[in-house]
């Protein structure tokens, strides 16, 4: 599937197209959403969930099974991972994350699609997700409707938690 053209925001990327995440991604997704919380967090969070959030990038064996143990598609370039987002076989979106320098350019939007497909395609019904105040209104979009919001601690942090649901 590829991914543009992309709307007319700013440099475009390289061309882009879907696949499958394998272990060989991991570190690259881990790196690209260790930026993402580092460039992004800080509009919303404070420094120490900012540290807090990005920690979890370097958590190798929870990160490794963030992205293998669900069914996590990257947007790829030839610069690399642009984003990626994954579901799992219970119906839960796990991750969507785009590089902060590529935002606003469709990438978040194709992913979730497809992955929205794949789920439908396997049988789900209905998907639920957590979301952070950056990707909420992504989902909401995409029609998906706040069930619940939680304040709870990360990494002896405390953050705010919003829970979605489609279908």
């Amino acid at each position: 599937m590829n991914l543009g053209p992309f709307p007319d925001t700013g440099p475009l990327p390289p061309p882009v197209s879907l696949r499958r995440a394998t272990a060989d991604d991991v570190p690259a997704l881990a790196a690209l959403y260790a930026v993402a919380a580092e460039q992004l967090g800080p509009q919303v969070y404070t420094a120490d969930q900012v540290r807090a959030w990005q920690s979890f990038g370097r958590d190798t064996p929870a990160f490794r099974d963030y992205v293998l143990g669900a069914e996590t598609w990257l947007a790829d370039s030839a610069a690399g991972p642009a984003g990626f987002c994954g579901f799992d076989a219970a119906g839960e979106v796990r991750s969507l994350y785009v590089h902060p320098s590529l935002g606003r350019r469709g990438i978040g939007s194709a992913l979730l699609t497809h992955v929205l497909g794949c789920a439908s395609a396997a049988g789900l019904g209905h998907l639920e997700v957590w979301v952070t105040p950056f990707s909420r209104p992504l989902f909401e979009r995409a029609g998906f409707t706040l069930v619940e919001v939680r304040r709870e601690p990360y990494q002896g942090v405390v953050f705010d938690r919003y829970r979605l649901h489609r279908g």
